[in-house]
């Protein structure tokens, strides 16, 4: 997991684990300690175990409650349960608490800026690595969809161990950059298919003991094709987005689909930034979830909703 989406993740959520605290209650005897709220606690825990550096420091403290009360909103502690429970808690709130001083003091002032995430394919060759480096510069630089003279796309990071690059979109056009930049990569993933098809055509009659000119009328036949299939996908983005002033821009959109489509079909994907609006994220493919916590959990919460649905 990357770093951002485990600082992400901890941000969130750490009011929730903070707020966690016993209430009191007189009896005859002594006091008795209990806990409210543990099955929204639950909630919580479940999002929090999809980090790994958190997730044994979770479990702990799910499994210091004793079985009996885990399925529970309410429970008494001993005093046994009550020193364990907060103990992991104090355990858990370190370790969050790591996370997001790492990340906020590695990322300075360019927190809350708008943007959107690349996560690369994986390469074989430096040469590929540059070429995919190269196409995204011409996308994020060429495409006149993209260029807002309000607006700027500026590289922002690459997260740490990862494939992960973010850029942030900055000035009074920002949603129209990202709304212009999610009809792209729908446009791309749409003819990916062909594209590949295409260039593994080429490649397989390049390699064949094919007269020169026979070969290249072949694939002069191939690219028309494409150039059809691209110019259909630019017109369409015209009537959605605004015309576009002239042939060397339309041919700017098309080739930045295009290039797209070719690394789309190699394995890379391009999401809103995790902590984008939702109206924004709407408009990108939705993030994969992590498998969370232990079976229990997984268990409890479906029991929960399921009682929810059926008491409707």
């Amino acid at each position: 997991m990357r770093l951002y989406s485990m600082y992400f993740i901890c941000k969130n959520n750490i009011n929730e684990i903070e707020s966690i605290k016993e209430s009191v209650r007189n009896t005859v005897g002594s006091p008795i300690k209990y806990l409210t709220g543990w099955d929204k606690t639950v909630i919580t825990l479940n999002k929090l175990a999809s980090v790994p550096c958190l997730r044994a420091s979770v479990e702990k403290m799910y499994e210091s409650v004793p079985v009996v009360y885990r399925d529970k909103a309410r429970f008494d502690f001993d005093n046994s349960t009550y020193d364990n429970f907060f103990g992991a808690k104090k355990e858990l709130l370190a370790r969050m608490n790591t996370v997001i001083d790492l990340y906020e003091n590695s990322h300075g002032d360019s927190l809350n800026d708008a943007g959107f995430d690349i996560r690369l394919p994986e390469f074989k060759t430096m040469k590929e690595l540059a070429k995919c480096m190269n196409d995204i510069e011409f996308i994020v630089n060429q495409c006149p969809f993209l260029n807002k003279p309000d607006s700027e796309i500026k590289y922002k990071t690459a997260d740490v161990g990862s494939f992960w690059l973010t850029f942030a979109v900055v000035g009074t056009s920002a949603s129209v950059v990202l709304l212009n930049l999610s009809k792209i990569v729908e446009a791309a993933i749409r003819i990916k298919s062909h594209v590949a098809t295409v260039k593994q055509q080429e490649e397989v009659l390049r390699s064949m003991e094919l007269r020169n000119d026979i070969a290249a009328d072949v694939i002069d036949s191939f690219k028309k094709v494409n150039k059809v299939i691209t110019d259909r996908c630019v017109n369409e983005l015209e009537a959605e987005l605004g015309e576009l002033p002239n042939r060397e821009d339309a041919d700017k959109v098309g080739k930045s689909i295009e290039l797209l489509a070719g690394w789309i079909d190699k394995g890379l994907q391009i999401y809103s930034a995790i902590d984008a609006p939702d109206e924004v994220k709407a408009l990108f493919p939705a993030q994969e979830e992590q498998p969370l916590l232990n079976d229990d959990v997984i268990k409890l919460l479906e029991a929960k909703s399921n009682a929810s649905t059926e008491g409707k």
